[in-house]
């Protein structure tokens, strides 16, 4: 692939003083375990504000209904095998006329926690990778106690005001689950008082309980907009709701970890030819992504021309929220190859002429939805009151910019930026300086307390020793985020 010359990686070695004189250089060593425990210390419970966990896309775990089998995340299994027409209905989502609210378009499945480890059976065996257990090892070190397992944290359900989980399923629009975590806030803070009023005699008001939250990736889109909008939804009329900050009002410390902010290339990808999630992990085939929504919502935005026809050097694909362009170019759920899935996701349609006019109107409406919300996120501004901290991974070549293939359809990615190998730096950073959208100075709508620039991957980031010991120190240390649960 080729690598824009603006965006290499330098990587240089500085012979400081010590070494220039002879001298051996002195490595520092990582924090380790009993660093990060020490933050437990010196705290009082009481007072302690409680912590939501929000993970990204793929991060929580789904099964069909409270009891149900799980379709994805699984004890055994990461996901459903795709081989099966079944396995591709519940694992997509419905797909409506076109006219029908996409939240009325519901299937039964339900978020069941957050995904700690992924697990896959290879040669009879199960082999585990680890997600977000990494970050749940950190904040347990820090005095927190999230569970460990799927097990306890039902048993624990109710139990714990202090250390708190936000699952959502990450198929459906990212509105609809801000609007989730605005009626989960208002459930704990009563569960908060009731809990810490039974333990210590005493506890703060419903109304002022204020909560630290750590989001990751997309996570971080459902926080952002949550903080700037709460509970509305996007109007219906195209407009952009009310900015409020009603929810930065419940929020005294809001991380972010890795955010899509500008989106991603990868996501537009991903619609286009589908996914595979890694050896021995099955193929989601583009009709089957192309039915979830919120993906649609994480793709880059259309004036930093990341889809350019021909060559590097082309022009933009045009308008990337336009079902004409898709269906001029057989992406996703346009591609005539995906009709047999389309057949799955569309029972009652008459014939495929039907499923793919039923197809296009419903991936018009999804469109749209995108980019009212990208709108809606997009919006520049900062909350008073709470304390906004960013984590920015780099060091890893990501995908930048796809070419179209005008002749196939095909997208591909070929030119690199810096990000985390998923993210890019500029995307997580708010960044518009990009694809020929120049400005006089960094245009940054956000402004965070602190910005840490960390090397490492998407998702690894949060197990990363130097990220824990950053993380803990804002939530525990930091003079200006330490006070009480109000």
């Amino acid at each position: 692939m080729a690598i824009s010359k603006g965006a290499k990686i330098k990587r240089r070695l500085f012979l400081g003083g010590a070494l220039a004189s002879g001298a051996c250089a002195r490595i520092p060593r990582l924090p380790g375990q009993d660093t990060l425990t020490a933050y437990s210390y010196d705290d009082d419970v009481a007072s302690r504000r409680p912590l939501i966990t929000i993970p990204g896309i793929l991060g929580s775990r789904l099964r069909l209904g409270p009891d149900g089998d799980f379709i994805w995340g699984g004890p055994r299994r990461l996901s459903l095998d795709t081989n099966t027409p079944d396995a591709i209905s519940d694992l997509s989502l419905p797909i409506g006329d076109g006219t029908a609210p996409l939240n009325t378009l519901t299937d039964g499945v339900d978020p069941s926690g957050v995904l700690r480890r992924a697990n896959a059976r290879i040669l009879g065996a199960t082999v585990e990778e680890e997600v977000y257990d990494g970050l749940v090892t950190s904040l347990n070190a820090g005095g927190y106690q999230f569970s460990r397992t799927l097990e306890e944290e039902k048993a624990r359900r109710g139990e714990n005001p202090g250390s708190l989980e936000f699952p959502y399923d990450w198929r459906r629009d990212i509105v609809e689950a801000a609007r989730a975590l605005d009626a989960f806030v208002e459930r704990k803070a009563q569960q908060v008082h009731r809990v810490r009023k039974a333990a210590f005699g005493e506890a703060i008001d419903p109304d002022r309980i204020r909560f630290d939250v750590v989001a990751h990736s997309m996570g971080g889109l459902v926080l952002r907009y949550w903080m700037m909008y709460g509970a509305q939804d996007l109007p219906d009329d195209g407009s952009l709701p009310e900015l409020t900050w009603v929810g930065a009002r419940r929020t005294a410390c809001a991380i972010f970890v890795a955010p899509p902010n500008l989106g991603s290339v990868s996501s537009m990808v991903s619609i286009v030819d589908g996914r595979e999630f890694g050896l021995f992990q099955p193929f989601y085939p583009p009709a089957l992504v192309g039915s979830h929504v919120a993906i649609y919502q994480l793709m880059p935005r259309a004036r930093h021309n990341r889809v350019l026809a021909g060559s590097a050097t082309g022009s933009s694909v045009g308008d990337i929220y336009d079902a004409a362009l898709w269906e001029d170019n057989r992406w996703g759920l346009m591609d005539p190859s995906q009709d047999e899935i389309l057949a799955v996701l569309l029972p009652k349609a008459r014939d495929s002429v039907e499923r793919r006019r039923r197809a296009r109107s419903h991936l018009q409406q999804v469109l749209d939805r995108a980019e009212q919300f990208h709108r809606a996120i997009d919006r520049p501004g900062t909350p008073r009151g709470t304390d906004m901290f960013l984590v920015v991974g780099t060091g890893l070549d990501t995908e930048a910019t796809a070419i179209l293939d005008p002749d196939t359809g095909r997208i591909t990615p070929s030119i690199l930026e810096e990000g985390d190998g998923t993210v890019l730096r500029s995307s997580a950073l708010s960044d518009d300086r990009q694809g020929g959208n120049e400005r006089r100075g960094p245009r940054r709508p956000i402004r965070y307390r602190t910005v840490l620039l960390l090397p490492g991957e998407h998702v690894s980031i949060t197990s990363n020793p130097v990220f824990s010991d950053n993380l803990l120190y804002w939530l525990l240390d930091s003079p200006t985020v330490r006070g009480t649960a109000g």
